[in-house]
């Protein structure tokens, strides 16, 4: 039943496609927006449907939706058509994976976890916080569910080894919640952290010829991870608390899944990367040479060099999500034609005329974020949501006299995931694991999810609206 159910839902999002074109290519033109414009749009809308449908793979529907552009000639050429190609945002997924790799193919995110779980000296509920601590550390440099893959290969060992019970242990639904939250913490807190950060450094720049500065997102995202952590711990902590754990069990457990010994060769060169590239990026703020897009790549081809040769290019390969590649290079196409073809003043109009701008910023800011954060929570296509919202707040926020910037950061920091419900792929990870319930995610993160918003608007505005960083 499940299967048909799946198929139909993904000839509904082909049907919708289908649909959306249509009346896009039979309503004309107007002085507020030519053709080409409102083909677009229709475009955009249909591979939402087929993106939220899995009618294809996300990196297919990207690519279909530029043959649409080029085909229905809503744009002129074939490079017009998957601009979104030759970006440095597009090529910047491509290197960052060498981040991931980094980490997957050595000790080092073993080590770091076994670190904060000493620190946690047998304590459940500091066991809690700690590994919530190294999940945030690890995902600022790698995705979110590889973060959450390593923490999990502790906390699953543990609680087996405590005889724990699905459905009724307290430190099962802590940990495995609590590792979630701490990913989705840290994957906005640097520019690398996340795939939607790239995707809102690629329109920032798209829009303002401006690149992103790697020191101010992380003067933005930092704080704010820093402070929502240790309240996301204590909701937590209130609404499951723990069972108490030994400390013969935790040694049990670090000793069978984190003997790791002493450091090797490859653990040296991993470790040498993973200092020398962030510190590239950070000196990117002043040397142009150090751009985000040229240290990535530079850091990718590092990892074939002879007498470095950390992966296999089959390893790579494997590594590597060219599903990401092919979305993000769709996804700058269609934003570049929509931009192109006035669409996208268009609805920067249309948003302005809402009396968004006859509100204080910090109020305006503040009922979008909440807006924005409800509407992902129960519609959790995020790359989506940035590619619509961003571009009419990066207007709004130059308007009313703010950086561009600003928008660029908030949006992807609150629609990265969501603490209400587990759809978001670093919670449903841990949902699928079976410890814990569809409604303890919201029992747990109806507080965090309260803070989170006002946390991250108010530093944010802070910051830019005040500060004028960006």
């Amino acid at each position: 039943m499940n299967g048909v159910t799946m198929h139909a839902k993904q000839v509904f999002g082909f049907v919708a496609m289908f649909v959306c074109v249509a009346a896009g290519m039979l309503i004309p033109g107007s002085d507020m927006l030519g053709h080409e414009g409102i083909l677009a749009l229709a475009i955009l809308a249909g591979a939402i449907f087929m993106w939220f449908c899995g009618s294809m793979s996300t990196g297919m529907t990207g690519v279909l939706a530029c043959f649409l552009l080029l085909v229905l000639g809503v744009v002129p050429t074939f490079g017009d058509a998957f601009s979104g190609f030759i970006t440095t945002t597009t090529w910047f997924v491509l290197g960052v994976f060498c981040m991931t790799l980094l980490m997957q193919k050595s000790t080092l995110g073993l080590r770091l976890t076994k670190r904060f779980i000493v620190l946690a000296k047998g304590d459940s509920k500091r066991l809690v916080l700690m590994l919530m601590a190294a999940a945030a550390v690890i995902s600022s440099f790698m995705t979110d569910t590889g973060a959450v893959a390593l923490m999990m290969s502790f906390a699953l060992p543990l609680l087996d080894t405590l005889g724990a019970k699905k459905g009724s242990s307290n430190l099962g639904r802590c940990l495995l919640l609590g590792v979630s939250f701490g990913a989705l913490f840290g994957g906005f807190t640097t520019p690398i952290g996340h795939s939607l950060n790239v995707l809102a450094a690629g329109l920032y720049t798209q829009a303002t010829g401006l690149q992103i500065n790697f020191l101010s997102w992380m003067s933005y995202g930092i704080p704010i991870c820093v402070a929502i952590l240790p309240i996301a711990w204590f909701a937590l902590i209130k609404a499951f608390p723990p069972e108490h754990i030994t400390e013969d069990a935790v040694q049990e457990v670090l000793g069978s899944k984190f003997e790791t010994g002493p450091m090797n060769a490859l653990d040296k060169k991993c470790l040498a990367l993973l200092i020398i590239l962030p510190t590239l990026w950070i000196l990117g703020n002043w040397i142009p040479l150090f751009n985000a897009t040229t240290v990535a790549l530079a850091g990718m081809l590092l990892l074939f060099f002879p007498g470095i040769s950390i992966v296999t290019w089959s390893e790579f390969e494997r590594a590597t999500s060219w599903n990401l590649f092919m979305f993000f290079g769709g996804v700058l196409s269609i934003g570049a034609a929509i931009a192109s073809t006035g669409a996208a003043d268009f609805i920067a109009t249309l948003f302005l005329q809402s009396g968004i701008t006859e509100m204080p910023v910090f109020a305006a800011l503040l009922a979008i974020a909440a807006f924005l954060y409800l509407l992902h929570t129960f519609c959790p296509i995020s790359p989506s949501w940035v590619a619509i919202f961003l571009p009419p707040m990066m207007t709004y926020a130059t308007v009313v006299g703010i950086p561009p910037f600003l928008p660029a950061f908030l949006i992807v920091c609150l629609i990265a995931g969501s603490y209400l419900v587990p759809l978001c792929p670093a919670l449903n990870m841990t949902f699928d694991t079976g410890w814990y319930k569809f409604s303890d995610t919201a029992k747990a993160g109806w507080f965090t999810s309260i803070a989170f918003v006002v946390i991250a608007v108010a530093w944010s505005y802070a910051m830019g609206g005040i500060l004028g960083i960006h």
